[in-house]
This record gives structure tokens, sequence and C-alpha cells, in this order.
């Protein structure tokens, strides 16, 4: 009996990214417990070990699993092995430049700023204008003082501390300079303190730094939240991304097929 459509088959699997130079790269999924925990098997940065570890069981053809793994399938026998190689139209496509969030590691954010009064609650939804002269920024943790609102605008004056660290990103964020003439708060990014194979950063995270990108990422990502971001590049800007990792990667699955149900 071979693997045809329609069959409800049971595989275990390892899946792990195509390097470079066309060798076997880091390990993003696995029902393979040995696999999992081989600390010489390099490991995704989004990958984390299952309680338990199981076959899994799908329907072939049915659209439960990426095309090319559907496809790879066709024709194994019960205890057959091959690899599976997945380029990313036939995996989990190309990635969103919508999910992708620039940041300046010189950041500069204004010392007092006009925040129109139709989006002050969604900006800040623990905040009544009416009943409170100051609260605690929900991203940089620092006090804010409310100076005035009226029915058009809320007046904000941010209240950080000179060369004290802030914000919730996993690397220090310094502010380096307050300027009242400018109306500038000068923000330094410890870019030293990133390293990009480990350094994830939460997406709800985002939406108190930047609730309009956080809003257009989230549509983008068909109304969910995305994952966490990883550092696609660190130098003047830090480019966070926050596509799935296996989105617009080569995936190499290796695939045993341990039993084959037909009706």
């Amino acid at each position: 009996l071979t693997v045809s459509e329609g069959d409800a088959i049971s595989v275990d699997y390892t899946g792990r990214f195509l390097g470079p130079n066309g060798e076997l790269g880091a390990l993003f999924d696995t029902t393979i417990p040995e696999d999992a925990r081989n600390d010489s098997i390099p490991k995704a940065i989004t990958f984390e070990e299952k309680p338990t570890y199981d076959d899994m069981t799908f329907t072939v053809g049915s659209g439960q699993m990426i095309k090319g793994f559907d496809r790879g399938v066709l024709g194994m026998t019960v205890g057959s092995e091959k690899y599976i190689t997945v380029p990313p139209e036939d995996g989990y496509g190309y990635p969103i430049p919508e999910l992708y969030y620039d940041l300046q590691s010189k950041q500069s954010i204004p010392l007092r700023e006009e925040i129109p009064a139709d989006k002050f609650p969604t900006l800040f939804p623990q905040v009544d204008p009416d009943t409170m002269s100051s609260f605690i920024h929900p991203f940089w943790s620092w006090e804010v003082l409310i100076i005035d609102h009226d029915p058009e605008k809320v007046v904000l004056l941010n209240q950080p501390v000179y060369m004290e660290n802030y914000g919730q990103f996993p690397w220090n964020v310094t502010v380096t300079d307050i300027s009242t003439s400018r109306n500038v708060i000068q923000l330094t990014h410890h870019i030293e303190d990133i390293d990009p194979d480990s350094t994830l950063v939460q997406f709800p995270i985002m939406y108190p730094l930047d609730a309009e990108w956080a809003d257009a990422a989230r549509a983008a990502n068909q109304g969910n939240d995305p994952p966490s971001g990883r550092i696609a590049s660190v130098g003047g800007v830090i480019t966070i991304d926050f596509n799935r990792e296996v989105v617009g990667r080569t995936l190499v699955f290796k695939v045993r097929v341990n039993d084959i149900k037909r009706e």
C-alpha cells in the first residue's frame, strides 16, 4: 500500500532549514524527542520543546499540510523514510513587508507631544485625562504629565531621567539627551546587547510603542497578532521581522511513514 490522496497517514518527521550552501540548517519542528533534545543539532530561534512527542496524523490532499509536504509523501509506504525539500512557494510563502519594523538605533521622540483626543483612548486605554494629572508610560515606563486637554487634543510632557534605561525591548535603551528647546528626547539603543541568534521581541509590546504600525501589522497577518519578532539586521537601523521564522525559507523534512489508512 502506497500513500495516495485521501489516505489518513501517521508520520514522524524532523523539519530543518536548508542552509546557504545546501547543508541542513537549524531544526524548527519535530515529532522525535531525540532530535529535539540533541544538542548537536542547531535549533531555530523560535523552536520550543513540546511537553510530549507523538507522531502526526493527517489526510493527504485535504489541505491540512503545506503543499510541498503533502505532495512529498505521495508514493511512500509504511516504514519508508525520505527527505522532502520544500521551497517557500510550496511551504509557508514569502515574507509580508508590513511585518517588518525599522527602529533607529539613535531614536528621537518628542518631549512634549499633542495626541488627538479621539486617538488617546487607543494609545493609553488606562488613562483618564479628566481625573488624572500624570501616569506611567505603558512602554517606556517613565512618568508622563498631562499638561492640557480639551475635546480636540491631550498634551503630554514626558519625564524621563537623563542616562536612565527605559523600555520593554530585550536590550538596554538609554536616555542620552533631553532638550526642551528642540523638544526632543534622544534614546540610544545599545546594539552591542543584541544577539540576532537569540533575541526575540514580543509583538504585544509594539502597541504602546507604535499603535498605528501594530494595527497595520495585525491586519496584514489576517487579523491575528504576529509571532515574536526576530532581529533581521542591526546597525544604524534595527530591523525587526515579525514574520514566522519558516516564512521565505526552503525547508527540508526527514519523514517516516508509520501507518496508512484508506477508506
